[in-house]
This record gives structure tokens, C-alpha cells and sequence, in this order.
């Protein structure tokens, strides 16, 4: 994988996944990944079942504790820059455990982005409707989306469409200045990094597939609750982009 130019290494953080893991897809995912799992404290059968599964292109982060998605994907992303051969990638992104957004979709991240033309320094995905595209999101998901999109865009001058999406790759050369400092917000860590790279150039790839997974329901509700607390936090910490 080291050879190759766009080679991608994805963290993938789980907490209590055992029940949803698809760890075939994985290894059925593109051959220019690599994808370091980051066991958040679990208390299932998480672990494990990562444990049976490492190869050549599997790699765990066993955390002791639950800390939470954003520090997850911190500790996930601080590791994989520094662990060879995961450093050797040209992209370092993170992917959610439940594969709503397709491993396939990692070509088209890439190809979106030798479209562009200035480089980019990071893509995120984006669930935009649109002709052509498959994006099954449910009502309550898509209107909680749009509103929190508002918000931060009243409270923080951003203008992402959709910030939340759980499928991102950021170039090597930025994870540093990206993730070494700890996240203010555990829920919309996604937003500080906008404000962390503010002086980069960050796409939103509109996604052509992405699909609600079951069991997600009560996270999207207590996300929901602490969603102005997080956003005046966020303003605190880093201010409004002019």
C-alpha cells in the first residue's frame, strides 16, 4: 500500500459495535486501504472480534475507557500519524463502523478531488439529495441535520452543508495541526475542525450513496439535547468565522 500515491488509511472508531460490525466489508473495502480500528472502552464483544480479523490491513487501538467519539477519532487519527506503515498513507481520514456511507465511496472522494482545480487539503462527505444519487436518510435524521447546520451557521459563520457526516479524509501534512489539541465538544468535534482549519481548503464531496443504518435513532435524540451547550462551547473556544 505504501507505493501506491492515494494510499488511505481510515480510522474507524466503535464503541459496543459487536452486534453491527461488518468487518467483511472491510476486507472487502478498496485495496489502497488500510483501517485501524479504535475500540472505545466497549463493553461487548468489540474487541474481540477485531482481534480475530487483524491482517495486513487491520490494525486495533484498544482505548481502556469509553472517552467518546471525538477523542476516539482523536487518539485514532494522533495514532495512525505516527505508527508505520498507517503514516505512510497520503490521506488519513475517519469512516463510521456502520458503513452508512460505502467503503466504494472512498474512490469517489478521490476522483472529486483530481477534478478540482486547486488541491484539496481535506474532503468531507456530504448528503446532499440529488438526481443520480441514492442518500436513504430518515425525515428526523435529515431534519435535525438541517437545523444543527443552521445553528452553526448563526452561531459560528460556518458554511458546511453538512459538517456531520461520518466519512472524512484529511491529507497527512494537516493531521497534526488538526488533532493534537483535545476537543471541546464530545458531540460535534466535526465543526471544531472547520474552525482549526479555517486557513485550509476543505471540500464536501456530495455523496452518490449513504444509507440509515437501524439502531441509530436514540443517539440522533440524545445528540439533540446537547446541541446549543456544544455550539455556544465551540464559540467560546474559537469565536465566529468573519
Amino acid at each position: 500500500m505504501s507505493d501506491h500515491p492515494e494510499a488511505v488509511c481510515l480510522v474507524v472508531p466503535c464503541y459496543n459495535e459487536e452486534a453491527r460490525l461488518d468487518l467483511g466489508k472491510f476486507r472487502a473495502g478498496p485495496a489502497r486501504c488500510r483501517f485501524l480500528f479504535v475500540n472505545d472502552g466497549s463493553s461487548d464483544r468489540t474487541a474481540e472480534l477485531i482481534r480475530k480479523a487483524l491482517d495486513e490491513r487491520t490494525c486495533l487501538l484498544d482505548l481502556p475507557r469509553n472517552v467518546g467519539k471525538a477523542e476516539a477519532v482523536r487518539a485514532g487519527m494522533l495514532h495512525a500519524l505516527r505508527t508505520p506503515p498507517l503514516n505512510e498513507a497520503a490521506w488519513i481520514g475517519y469512516w463510521d463502523a456502520d458503513l452508512a456511507t460505502p467503503l466504494s465511496e472512498v474512490e469517489g472522494f478521490l476522483r472529486f478531488c483530481r477534478c478540482l482545480e486547486e488541491p484539496a487539503d481535506s474532503i468531507w462527505g456530504s448528503r446532499v439529495y440529488r438526481l443520480g444519487s441514492s442518500i436513504r436518510r430518515s425525515y428526523v435524521r435529515h431534519l435535525a441535520g438541517r437545523l444543527v447546520a443552521t445553528a452553526a451557521g448563526f452561531l459560528l459563520g460556518l458554511p458546511s452543508y453538512d459538517s456531520q457526516c461520518g466519512a472524512k479524509l484529511f491529507r497527512r501534512e494537516i493531521v497534526e495541526s488538526a488533532f493534537a489539541e483535545p476537543f471541546a465538544s464530545r458531540w460535534l468535534f466535526d465543526m471544531e475542525l472547520l474552525m482549526r482549519l479555517k486557513n485550509h481548503r476543505i471540500v464536501e464531496y456530495p455523496l452518490r450513496e449513504w444509507a440509515d443504518v437501524p439502531g441509530q435513532r436514540s443517539r440522533i435524540l440524545a445528540m439533540a439535547v446537547r446541541v446549543l451547550p456544544d455550539l455556544i462551547r465551540i464559540r467560546m473556544t474559537y469565536g465566529r468565522l468573519p
